[in-house]
C-alpha cells in the first residue's frame, strides 16, 4: 500500500478495542486504541490518523456524537461505525450526516481491509 495508513480504533469494551488492534497492526497498520469518545479527542488531539474507527453505542459520547466533534475538527477524517445495531437510530442519522462507512459486528476484517484500501486511495487522488 505504500505509506503506512494509522487507524484510531474506539470501542468502550477493551478486548475489543485490543483484538482489532492487534488483527490491524498484523496486517502492518499504525494503530491507536481508545476506550471513550473523550479518550479518542484527546489522542487525536496530539496524533494524526487517516481512518476512525468506532463503536457506536459507548457510554458518555456515543460514536455519532464523537463522529460529529471530530468531523467540526478534522473535515477530511474519514469515519466508519461498528455496531451490532444496524437499524438504531443513531445509524440512520450517522447515513444523513455522510458517515464513511458503516460495518456489523462481528466486522468482517476481509471487508474491513478492502474499505482502508479504498479509503486511502480515495484520499491520495484528492490531495
Amino acid at each position: 500500500m505504500g505509506e503506512t495508513i494509522s487507524i484510531l480504533v474506539v470501542d468502550d469494551i477493551p478486548t475489543m478495542t485490543e483484538t482489532l488492534a492487534d488483527i490491524l497492526e498484523a496486517k502492518g497498520f499504525v494503530v491507536l486504541a481508545a476506550t471513550s469518545g473523550a479518550e479518542a479527542l484527546e489522542i487525536l488531539r496530539t496524533q494524526p490518523v487517516d481512518i476512525l474507527l468506532t463503536d457506536v453505542k459507548m457510554p458518555e459520547m456515543n460514536g455519532l456524537e464523537l463522529y460529529r466533534k471530530t468531523r467540526k475538527l478534522y473535515p477530511k477524517l474519514a469515519t466508519i461505525f461498528m455496531t451490532a445495531y444496524a437499524a438504531d437510530e443513531l445509524i440512520q442519522q450517522a447515513r444523513v450526516e455522510g458517515i464513511t462507512a458503516i460495518l456489523e459486528k462481528p466486522v468482517d476484517m476481509h471487508f474491513l481491509f478492502t474499505l482502508i484500501s479504498s479509503i486511502k486511495r480515495i484520499n491520495t487522488n484528492s490531495q
